[in-house]
């Protein structure tokens, strides 16, 4: 009697839940599906192989609409008021379960709301503009010696700059953020190579429902190679950290401290490893830490300078205002000089850069989860499910950008035509209290590489911008690098 109504309350929960779980998805059905949708499946057929058709896809006119994750529908929106209301609601905070694969989910990257709050709490100071100003001869330096290395290319050979992109902001990263130096470019290298591999993995698994078990994902030829991966990738980065935590113990610091607000200043590392800090860092909190500022600073700037330069070879007539622009203000004649106020003078070359941003986000998209019930424009999203913002396709609305928005025009950000526009329409560190840490950092370094960038050559290229084929990963990516030709001023 007892066993039979211990199989009956189970059986009756294990339906109840059932139930719910199927009532808290079936709220999508109202919302238009992207298309090829099949039983089962999905949309999976989207991201197989191929990313143009999903780039497609994800351009649907529809403020809401959903993709179906097999049988789990994903809301999405590439529309400016819905991405306003998500990035900025307080209840669409939380990363998404799918971040836990790239294994980093006690750092910023993917953390809890909570964690999440506590820690950027704790290192936003680190990010202030008096420190990035600090920051200015280290830029400078790495950027040089990526044009002394470049030179010795300059012969008119065509040309894949990327490696030579994603070293420079390695080096660059690691000097600036854990107040080390690493002397060795092959070190610089493999560290990159290794941590878009295993970021690869991480978002293949994505797509193969059935890996989102981890039992299941152990039985992979992919998990044993990801191990691989990553047990390399512990050797170079616990080196790196080692020697971060050992300046850090000798007090030393990368700033002359002229006087007593400049001894508060500390570096990321400084800050996660002061105990007398209001947040403690965990060991593992350190860690993930390191390795999402490392991929954060370090991939996505060396992505993202390799579009730069195509999109200056490809377009001379914009490369050459750009190089006249850097001419007036930093004289040919004259050592180059880097201050706040000269690189705030580069006004055409802002709009260029961010030109390059609204075209190639290198992070395509945004994924958050409900953390409660959440209303968008009358259209209730229950908790616990999962929202998608484009970036991609929000930067190329036609509606926003006009007829030609898949053009490069720097235009786009003159004070005219960005007056009036949508504070949501342009988003390349995303938006909210959850966007990019390190946007001001990025846009202050990017400015010095492309300054040494066209003092030193002229880019050109056989390659057209419209012949850019993208892959949709965790980061943006061409599906085959430009060869560029670089010739001496």
């Amino acid at each position: 009697m007892g066993f039979g109504i211990a199989v009956l309350l189970l059986v009756t929960t294990s339906l109840v839940r059932l139930f719910l779980y199927i009532r808290s998805k079936s709220f999508a059905s109202r919302l238009p599906v992207v298309e090829p949708c099949h039983p089962v499946i999905g949309n999976a057929m989207l991201v197989v192989g191929m990313s143009i058709p999903l780039s497609r896809a994800l351009a649907n006119p529809a403020k809401l609409f959903r993709v179906m994750a097999t049988v789990m529908p994903v809301v999405v929106t590439n529309d400016p008021d819905m991405t306003q209301r998500i990035l900025t609601s307080p209840d669409c905070l939380e990363k998404a379960f799918l971040y836990k694969f790239f294994r980093l989910d006690s750092g910023l990257f993917a953390a809890n709301y909570d964690l999440w709050k506590a820690q950027r709490k704790a290192i936003n100071p680190t990010f202030n503009l008096k420190i990035l100003h600090k920051f200015i001869p280290l830029f400078d330096k790495y950027a040089q010696e990526l044009v002394q290395t470049l030179g010795a290319f300059a012969d008119g050979r065509a040309l894949n700059l990327s490696p030579f992109m994603h070293r420079c902001s390695m080096k660059t990263i690691c000097a600036t953020t854990m107040g080390v130096v690493i002397d060795e470019d092959s070190d610089a290298d493999r560290f990159a190579e290794l941590l878009q591999k295993t970021f690869h993995l991480a978002f293949k698994r994505l797509f193969h429902v059935h890996w989102h078990v981890d039992w299941m994902y152990r039985l992979t030829k992919d998990y044993k190679k990801d191990e691989k991966i990553r047990e390399e990738i512990y050797k170079y980065g616990d080196e790196i950290m080692r020697k971060a935590a050992e300046r850090h113990s000798r007090r030393m610091n990368l700033f002359k401290r002229e006087d007593d607000d400049c001894c508060k200043l500390q570096i990321f590392m400084d800050q996660m490893l002061n105990t007398n800090s209001g947040k403690k860092f965990s060991d593992i909190e350190i860690n993930h830490n390191f390795y999402t500022m490392i991929v954060g600073g370090s991939d996505t700037t060396g992505i993202f300078l390799g579009y730069i330069a195509i999109a200056l070879a490809a377009n001379q007539d914009i490369q050459e205002k750009v190089y006249q622009e850097i001419c007036t203000v930093y004289p040919r004649n004259k050592e180059v000089i880097f201050t706040p106020e000269s690189l705030n003078q580069l006004l055409y070359t802002d709009m260029f850069l961010k030109e390059c941003l609204r075209l190639f986000p290198v992070v395509p998209m945004v994924v958050r989860k409900t953390l409660r019930d959440v209303d968008l424009n009358g259209f209730q999203v229950p908790k616990g499910n999962i929202l998608i913002v484009s970036i991609y396709n929000l930067h190329r609305r036609k509606d926003i950008w006009g007829p030609n928005a898949n053009r490069f025009d720097p235009e786009n950000f003159s004070a005219e035509r960005c007056a009036g526009r949508h504070p949501y329409a342009f988003i390349p560190f995303s938006g909210g209290n959850r966007n990019c840490l390190g946007y001001r950092y990025a846009m202050i370094n990017m400015k010095i590489v492309v300054v040494h960038l066209l003092r030193t050559f002229k880019l050109t290229s056989d390659w057209r911008l419209e012949d850019l084929r993208f892959r949709f990963e965790a980061l943006l990516k061409t599906a085959a690098d430009p060869e560029i030709r670089l010739v001496r001023r």
